[in-house]
Parts: C-alpha cells; sequence; structure tokens
C-alpha cells in the first residue's frame, strides 16, 4: 500500500514497456497514436520527486484552530465551551505535546510519504461499515452531444480509458498541474521551459509561474485494481501484469472481455464496437440469481467471511475472483425503467433517479469493490461509482476529464460508422460464474435482505436554478465557494436555529502523498452574517458582513489546501495514541466539543468540471446531509440525500429561499 515509488510502475516496468514501444517498426510507432493518449512534453513523474512533505501545523495552532471552529457550533454553550478550552490547554502541555514530539520524529524518519498517509489508509480500510453510502460516491459525465447509441458511446469510453492507462504507465501522461493563470502556464510554452529545470527542483521552478503541480501517486490504482474484504482490515490489491480483460456486468452476470490483443494493442476500434453492440444490444440472459455485487455493499467483516467461504469450496471459484480482481476495470450495463429516463421528466426527477443509481441502487449489476464501476444506463447516461479508500476526488476528476475529451475529440466510433458495424463475439467474451452451495446461497438471500434495508432508507433531492453565479459574484468580490457554503448553513439554521458540525473536502495533493484536509465552513463570522438576517434590515450591514464571512472562509481554503487545518493533525495525533501506543485516548478526544464536531450533520464537496453533469455521496451519520454541489458563471445547484425523507424535503425548500435571499442581498 505504501511504498517508496513516486509514481505508477517501478523502473524496470517503465523500462520494459518502452522497450515494447520504441523497439518497434514505423508502423508499430504509429499505432501509438490509437493506443496512447497524445505524448506529454514533460514526463508523468516530472514533478513528483520535487514535491514537498505535508507539513505538520504547530501543535498551538492547530489547538487555536480547533477551539476556534468550535466555538459558534456550541451554540453560545460557554459552560461547555471553557470546558473544552480547559482540556484543550491540558493536551497542549501534556500528552498532546509528547505525541506531537513523536509523530514528528516518526515522520522525519519516512520522508518518503507524508504523516498523514498511513491512518488516513487504515481509517478507511479498517472500518467495518459497507462501502455503499458510507464511503463511495459518483460522478457523472455530461450528456453526449452526439447522441450516440450507448455501445457507441461506451465503445469510445472504453478506448479512451484504456489510451489514458497506457499513457500514465508510458509515464507519458501529462503531469496534473494546478494552474492559478491558466493562459499564462496552461501551455506548450511553460512544458518546454520547466522539462529543463532537474527534476529535484521542477516543483518549486512551475510554483515561480503559480503553476503548482500535485502528487499523482494515488493514479496507479485507477486500473486493474480492487479492495479486497479481510477480517478487521481489507487490502488493496493491484495487479496490472499482462493483464487484457475488463469485466463487463450485465443483469448480474460477469463477461470477460478481452480487449486487448496478445501484444497488448487495444483491438481495433471496430471489433471493440462490434463486441460492445453484442453485449449492449443482443445479449440478454435471464437476470443472476445470485449476483455478488449484495455482497461487495455488505459489512465489511460480513463480505471477508463469506468470501473467504466461497474461494474453499473450490479453486475455479478462486480464479473467478482473480479475474475480476485483476480487470483493468468493470463496465455495468443498466437496464432501466424507460419512463424513468424519459426526457418528458423534469430535470429534478431524472436527475433523482440517477443519482440514486450511480450510488446505491442496482446492487445486482455492480462490484463496488473495484477502484471504480464505469456504468452505462440504457439512454446512454455515463459515469463512475468510485471506491474511496484508494484515492481522492482529483485522481477521478483528471480521468474523467480526459477521458471525456478524448472521446468526444476523437472519437472512433461516430453514428455514421456504427450503423456498419455488426454484432459478433469475436471469441473475446467469456462469461464467468462462481459455484456456489446450499450455505452460501442462503448468505446471499441474507446480504441481499440487508441491501434492500439499508438502500430503501435512502433519499436524494436536487435543486439547480440561475438565482446566483459566478458572474454575479465576481462583481461583488465574493468567493463562489463561500457563498454556496453559506446557503447551505442558511438553510439548516432556517430549519434547526442552531449551527452544527460541517464538513468540507479540501485536496492536499500539492504534497507528497496527500490526501485531504477539512475546511470548517461553520465560523464566527457566518453566524454573525446569519443571526443578523433576522435581527436586522441594514442591507449595507448585511452586504458587510457578508464580506466578512467570505474573507474568513477564503482563508480557511488556503489554510487547509496549505496543511494548515488542523483536523488532520488531530487525527494523527488520536490515531498514534490509540491504535501505535495502545494508550488511553486524552479527554479532549471524549470530550463533548469533540464528539460535536465529527459528529458531521452537513458532509459537503464540490466538483468544477465542464464535463461533469453531478457528483454525489451518502451521509456520514443518520440524521445528516451529503451534499454535493456545483455553481458555474450563471446558475448553482445541489444534489442532497438523507435518510429522512421530510428532513431532507425541508432542506431543499431552505435551501432555495437561501440562495434567493442571498442573491438579493448581493444584488441591492
Amino acid at each position: 500500500m505504501l511504498t517508496k515509488s513516486h509514481l505508477t510502475l517501478g523502473k524496470p516496468q517503465r523500462f520494459l514497456y518502452r522497450i515494447h514501444r520504441y523497439a518497434t517498426s514505423d508502423s508499430k510507432r504509429k499505432s501509438d497514436d490509437y493506443n496512447c493518449l497524445k505524448a506529454s512534453i514533460l514526463p508523468t513523474d516530472h514533478f513528483q520527486y520535487s514535491l514537498p512533505r505535508l507539513p505538520i501545523p504547530k501543535l498551538e495552532l492547530t489547538c487555536e484552530r480547533y477551539l476556534s471552529a468550535v466555538k459558534p457550533i456550541l451554540n453560545n454553550d460557554e459552560k461547555s465551551f471553557e470546558q473544552t478550552r480547559q482540556l484543550v490547554e491540558d493536551f497542549r502541555s501534556g500528552d498532546g505535546k509528547r505525541l506531537d514530539a513523536q509523530l514528528r520524529q516518526i515522520n522525519q524518519s519516512n520522508r518518503h510519504t507524508s504523516y498523514i498517509s498511513k491512518p488516513w489508509f487504515d481509517m478507511y480500510l479498517k472500518s467495518r461499515l459497507p462501502l455503499i453510502l458510507n464511503f463511495n460516491f459518483f460522478l457523472v459525465l455530461t450528456d453526449d452531444q452526439q447522441q450516440l447509441k450507448p455501445a457507441a458511446r461506451i465503445t469510445n469510453y472504453i478506448i479512451s480509458s484504456v489510451r489514458f492507462m497506457n499513457a500514465l504507465r508510458a509515464n507519458t501522461l501529462d503531469p496534473e498541474v494546478y494552474h492559478l493563470n491558466p493562459k499564462k502556464t496552461n501551455n506548450d510554452q511553460f512544458r518546454k521551459l520547466v522539462k529543463y529545470i532537474p527534476k529535484s527542483f521542477s516543483f518549486y521552478g512551475a510554483i515561480l509561474q503559480k503553476a503548482y503541480p500535485l502528487d499523482m501517486s494515488q493514479y496507479n490504482r485507477l486500473f486493474n485494481s480492487t479492495r479486497i474484504p479481510k477480517k478487521d482490515c481489507d487490502i488493496l490489491k493491484t495487479n496490472n501484469e499482462n493483464i487484457r480483460h475488463i469485466i463487463v456486468i450485465k443483469h448480474g452476470h460477469y463477461y470477460k472481455v478481452n480487449i486487448l490483443e496478445e501484444n497488448g494493442e487495444l483491438l481495433s476500434a471496430e471489433k471493440l464496437a462490434s463486441i460492445m453492440k453484442y453485449l449492449c444490444e443482443d445479449l440478454n440472459e435471464e437476470e443472476n440469481k445470485y449476483p455478488f455485487g449484495y455482497f461487495t455493499a455488505d459489512k465489511r467483516d460480513r463480505w471477508a467471511t463469506i468470501r473467504e467461504q466461497i474461494e474453499t469450496l473450490s479453486e475455479h471459484n478462486k480464479q473467478m475472483f482473480k479475474e475480476i480482481d485483476s480487470s483493468i476495470m468493470v463496465v455495468c450495463l443498466d437496464e432501466d425503467d424507460p419512463s424513468k429516463l424519459n426526457k418528458s421528466l423534469s430535470k429534478e426527477e431524472r436527475a433523482k433517479y440517477i443519482s440514486g443509481k450511480y450510488l446505491c441502487n442496482n446492487a445486482s449489476n455492480r462490484w463496488f469493490d473495484k477502484s471504480f464501476n464505469m456504468i452505462m444506463l440504457s439512454d446512454g447516461t455515463l459515469g463512475l461509482h468510485c471506491e474511496h479508500s484508494w484515492g481522492d476526488g482529483v485522481a477521478l476528476l483528471r480521468f474523467c476529464n480526459d477521458i471525456d475529451q478524448d472521446a468526444n475529440e476523437h472519437k472512433k466510433i461516430t453514428s455514421s460508422n456504427y450503423q456498419s458495424i455488426k454484432s459478433t463475439t469475436y471469441d473475446c467474451i467469456e462469461k464467468l460464474e462462481f459455484k456456489l452451495d446450499d450455505q452460501l446461497k442462503n448468505e446471499f438471500k441474507t446480504s441481499k435482505q440487508n441491501y434492500n434495508e439499508f438502500v430503501s432508507k435512502f433519499n436524494v433531492d436536487v435543486y439547480q436554478e440561475p438565482v446566483l453565479g459566478k458572474n454575479l459574484l465576481k462583481k461583488s468580490a465574493l468567493s463562489p465557494d463561500a457563498i454556496m457554503q453559506l446557503g447551505i448553513q442558511m438553510a439548516y439554521y432556517k430549519l434547526h436555529h442552531r449551527f452544527v458540525s460541517t464538513y468540507e473536502s479540501c485536496s492536499t495533493a500539492v504534497y507528497k502523498h496527500g490526501r485531504t484536509e477539512t475546511i470548517r465552513p461553520v465560523t464566527n463570522e457566518t453566524k454573525s452574517f446569519i443571526e443578523t438576517l433576522t435581527k436586522s434590515n441594514d442591507n449595507q450591514l448585511k452586504k458587510d458582513l457578508l464580506k466578512k464571512s467570505s474573507e474568513k472562509h477564503q482563508q480557511l481554503i488556503k489554510d487547509a489546501a496549505t496543511g494548515q487545518g488542523f483536523d488532520r493533525h488531530l487525527f494523527a495525533l488520536k490515531y498514534l495514541q490509540e491504535m501505535e501506543n495502545k494508550e488511553t485516548l486524552h479527554r479532549i478526544y471524549k470530550d463533548k466539543s469533540y464528539q460535536l464536531m465529527n459528529h458531521t450533520i452537513l458532509s459537503t464537496s464540490t466538483v468544477a468540471s465542464k464535463h461533469i453533469a453531478a457528483g454525489g455521496f451518502g451521509p456520514v451519520v443518520n440524521d445528516g446531509f451529503g451534499i454535493g454541489y456545483l455553481i458555474d458563471d450563471d446558475q448553482c445547484g445541489l444534489l442532497v440525500s438523507s435518510y429522512i425523507p421530510k428532513e431532507l424535503n425541508n432542506f431543499m425548500q431552505a435551501a432555495k429561499e437561501s440562495y434567493e435571499e442571498l442573491a438579493n442581498i448581493i444584488k441591492a
């Protein structure tokens, strides 16, 4: 899981790949234009060697930031705040000081990684909760403007995915860089310039031009990878040696589909399209009576025990698991109720159905353990369901952006040439079937029942209106993210007249093996603004407080992105005391305030990409919300999940009112 390798392949593997690519004829080299994305001027790992290490904040600052974040969610409970303040001071001068020194010593001895990497992996892999709704998330790509047949569209995206994979493994994929000024640096001139900066200094050469290279160590888990259930702690496994196949799931059946030739090259687009046409349009088996997707959706210890029993039953079953685990990726072909995808439906109703399908519904046609499931609905809607332990949104978003752009700009299958393609298998398809005894069949029934009970509580709703957009906010120099977060806070306050723990994810990928840090959007500034809304009619006062709230939020974003939040530091110290030292936790972690802070009622995250139509995830706690949000030039939107239908309906109405109220204040 944690190695000293800088990127995707070890040097011997990359060397052999290059030998295979370049020690060939001219015609073979030309085929690289089909098998790989266009080679970058910069090697993929150009910046990886010089990435700075994730800093450990000063303990004093962590304590100050924690107290600052706790105060508003205590809702004027001064007694509790004073108790917390005393506990924090005791921690800072006692256990915290000792643990912090130990953490820094460990960090100094493991310079190849970050201090949060192991604790964060363990947090995911040791959880025994089901993956669906608790951890996994989804991304839906924008609609196909060409309106291709589903088989044609999925063919193009499979081709683009393999082209991405091959470029990554050949070290020719463009490095991931956050461009503060894209017009200045997201171009060949910039790449040619930094190419000649030694790798050991290249990161610093880039940031001098306000371009921030990002860690790409997670990308090696995109393909040929899976999370394997084990008792007490799962493992991540990747096997990319001589693997030629993907797994296609349809009606709960598993089909091994060889999409690469024996020499590792992609099948021709026409050949691949004919296979996908057969799978999408002609293959029509009855539903599998025992689809394993229900097992992958169950609690992890239960699934670990069942998987071990299935493997013990026969060597054949072990091989079936191996084929699925090692596959390049999983493609799910869904059969949908036409009435749920009808274009005449309201955008809200259609979005609800699609979101449910991508997030947790249709377990019979999923394998939730894989790094991602590429899911094609019967109307051609395409997106990913993503397992979260191996990586974060940055890697998945980059993958989606690249394959969507490539599939649209360089589509190999079009409406015209698809018409002439005949459906066939080309002997590239092998059905995978597990052997089960009566005991395991009964276990399947239990897992299916567990799943149905779990997801029956799940609800999702969407809001999307041209009320607020970036164009309006730019005129007032307000942060779009701050305003979106403020609308969420206002909505909850309208319903419950209190402030609650809110989590906003922020990537720390600008550091080696960085993961995420938490932004805490509930601040004294947001509290002051929201409380003033009900007490004053002075619009200028509201604007002034709104400005202060936005500025505070921008500072929190900066702190989090530069590793200067408090959540990961406190979490690492807790992990060290509890898991490594086997000590009794300090009282700070048992305090009401810490419990309140980590009972996340409002779990939020945003995705900004022209290639993504929607993204979402489940609530973190039973009485909470999972909130994905988007804002573009002229509109904003929320995709909200909840286990309480009435509460969700009320929240959506309150959110609508909140964004309208914010727009009126800004425009006045």
